[in-house]
């Protein structure tokens, strides 16, 4: 039996990623995901009823407000760093179909596997002229800088964790993880990643990457994952009173665990890693049951940014440059 090859898997995967996000079916997959979206919500409900029932809970609406208003700013800024980087890197100037393709793409994040993820965009983005090499690096380029800026936010935000005594020992004794912080700046080094994209993509870069431009993107994946924080901070008040000292521990936990899970993504075994890792941090600040119901919270929240963004994207027409 002659196993696949990878050209003729990378082959299948197109053909599914262009069926599916192309013409008439991009709005077919959004009403599935928007169907999927609907059963995963009432399972969740049903599954933690008891939880949802007997806790004495201190609900504060306003703060879900703040979370939701928050959370499409950081979806916002998401799309538009992913637009600063398009521009640089691929050329693509055009500021409203990046953001159109970087939202829509957003839902086939639920899809297991970053392949069609990535895969969707290049669909989407070869109608525009833009090779699916080209936009397959950008996608990398773009998971390195929210890895390392995920890195980065943790390690800054490390020495405001306010945890039990047993646990600060132990994160005491862990300065060595510090080392992290330079050894991540290697990857987005600017000759480093000048001379990976001429040798993949073969094309020359006319204008040569310099610190400015990579510590720019930087800076805004810093940004985002704070907001991301601040979601999850709010979500929480929202179910309880969390004091405000714990807001750069909150930001550092979503940023933690989102890295850990963004690791692993490259396979199935990212399927839960945050949930699971926020889980185990949240517990250190509040009673398990809250910090279960927060992380579902949290989860539909995004779920719900990400439908309605995308559902968005169907409507919004790209103009010239801006």
């Amino acid at each position: 039996m002659q196993l696949p090859t990878v050209q003729s898997i990378t082959h299948w995967v197109n053909r599914v990623a262009h069926t599916l996000f192309t013409g008439r079916w991009r709005r077919v997959v959004t009403g599935v995901f928007l169907g999927l979206t609907a059963v995963v919500i009432l399972t969740v409900l049903y599954g933690n009823r008891e939880l949802l029932r007997t806790y004495e809970w201190h609900i504060q609406p306003y703060w879900l407000l703040i979370a939701t208003l928050v959370m499409f700013g950081s979806m916002f800024l998401g799309g538009w760093a992913w637009h600063l980087v398009a521009k640089r890197m691929a050329g693509v100037e055009n500021g409203r179909l990046n953001l159109k393709i970087w939202w829509y793409a957003n839902l086939a994040k639920r899809i297991p596997g970053v392949v069609w993820y990535i895969a969707s965009r290049a669909i989407l983005y070869e109608q525009a002229g833009v090779s699916k090499r080209t936009t397959s690096l950008l996608s990398g380029l773009e998971l390195a800088l929210i890895f390392v800026s995920g890195i980065i936010t943790t390690l800054l935000t490390l020495p405001f964790w306010i945890l039990p005594t047993e646990i600060t020992e132990n994160l005491g004794r862990a300065w060595f993880l510090l080392i992290l912080l330079p050894l991540s700046f290697l990857l987005i080094q600017p000759r480093i990643l000048e001379k990976i994209w001429q040798k993949l993509s073969h094309e020359t870069n006319t204008h040569p990457l310099r610190w400015r431009d990579t510590l720019y993107w930087l800076g805004f994946y810093v940004i985002i994952w704070v907001l991301g924080g601040v979601v999850m901070f709010s979500t929480i008040n929202f179910f309880q009173t969390l004091p405000a000292t714990q807001l750069l521990a909150t930001i550092g936990m979503w940023a933690l665990a989102s890295s850990v899970s963004l690791a692993g993504a490259i396979t199935f075994t990212s399927i839960g890693v945050r949930e699971v890792s926020l889980t185990l941090l949240l517990t250190q600040l509040m009673p398990l049951p809250v910090a279960i119901i927060t992380i579902i919270a949290i989860r539909l929240l995004w779920l719900a940014g990400e439908l309605i963004t995308a559902v968005i994207s169907l409507k919004l027409t790209p103009t010239p440059p801006f």
